[in-house]
């Protein structure tokens, strides 16, 4: 009986020391502070969970010798289905159920690309259009 009792205290703190530094959290609830504990390793496996119908913020800024941001504004991406992130040291896994991870090379397919957008009678640019498209395989 000791045996047993000891065998799944064993059983126990291998599953929470396991996961004792795995944190999942909504993707609208991202914040500053945990990518902080993420890069300074205070968190080995972070798992991001997407939901169909958030909105998150996106915004895009650019520095270098080339070309350098002068006024970032926020624009919104709506999550069409559900899926999950699990970014593991290096590496970045998808999910579209929350328990079967792959690389996201193996579930999506998709292009970056950037366009040049102008008024509707035509004319000079007067945007830059970056265009993220991703689908299914």
């Amino acid at each position: 009986m000791i045996a047993k009792i000891q065998m799944m205290v064993l059983a126990v703190s291998l599953c929470i020391g396991g996961n004792a530094n795995a944190i999942t959290i909504q993707a609208t609830e991202m914040n500053s502070d945990l990518w902080a504990k993420l890069t300074a390793g205070m968190s080995s496996e972070l798992i991001v969970e997407f939901r169909q119908g958030d909105e998150l913020p996106v915004a895009f800024s650019s520095k270098g010798d080339f070309l350098e941001t002068v006024q970032v504004g926020t624009s919104y991406v709506e999550v069409k289905r559900d899926f999950w992130l699990k970014l593991k040291g290096n590496d970045v896994l998808m999910s579209l159920d929350g328990a079967t991870y792959k690389p996201i090379s193996d579930i999506t397919t998709g292009s970056f690309s950037a366009e040049a957008s102008s008024g509707s009678n035509g004319g000079p640019a007067n945007a830059i259009n970056l265009v993220l498209e991703s689908y299914l395989k």
